[in-house]
């Protein structure tokens, strides 16, 4: 259980990395929350987790990063942002903690504002961007027997009605309405709340 009093914390000595060592090595990595116990351990299951993780693995890389390294950080690190993980899956044998660290102490300062001032641009420039040609989709038209007059403030509109019939000779015929009645929101029509 995490919570226990007197969950040891700090810097881990040379004797609790034995023990954390010969646990792994025993039982094999993962089941963190038994770790603490089977190796005798007065730590917490996340402590012993990255311990191993970070520190104590047999194929973590250590030293200075190479120069093929840094540029492919430098690549992922435009493609992906600062997702340490992802990044030091496609670095062999680096951790995400070393990854982080590599970037923030080395490289940071040097190419941190430059990416920030590209990817900047780059979304301005997305931005602005001329788009192809609007597609305004029609409504369906309706047609009502009575449309009214609208009263917005002391305005008055008046609307009018188209019917079109086609009579027995097949010819069209368009009929115009004007209307006069007010209209209000509580009435129900829709054409009060389209002008507004």
């Amino acid at each position: 259980m995490d919570g226990l009093l007197g969950v040891r914390k700090g810097a881990w000595t040379k004797e609790e990395d034995d023990l954390l060592k010969k646990c792994v090595d025993k039982y094999g990595e993962g089941k963190w929350h038994q770790v603490p116990s089977k190796a005798g351990l007065n730590r917490c299951r996340k402590s012993c987790r990255l311990r191993w993780l970070n520190y104590l693995k047999a194929d973590i890389k250590r030293g200075e990063f190479t120069v093929d390294e840094v540029d492919l950080l430098l690549r992922l690190h435009k493609l992906l942002g600062n997702r340490w993980s992802l990044i030091a899956g496609r670095l062999p044998g680096r951790t995400a903690n070393d990854v982080k660290n590599y970037w923030n102490t080395h490289l940071r300062k040097k190419y941190g504002k430059h990416i920030m001032k590209a990817n900047n641009e780059e979304n301005y420039h997305q931005k602005t961007m001329v788009s192809g040609p609007k597609v305004i989709k029609p409504r369906p038209r309706t047609f009502t027997k009575r449309l009214s007059l609208m009263n917005i403030g002391s305005k008055k509109i008046a609307s009018t009605t188209t019917t079109t019939i086609m009579n027995s000779n097949n010819n069209i015929n368009h009929q115009e309405e004007n209307h006069s009645d007010p209209i209000s929101p509580l009435s129900g029509g829709k054409a009060y709340y389209k002008i507004l």
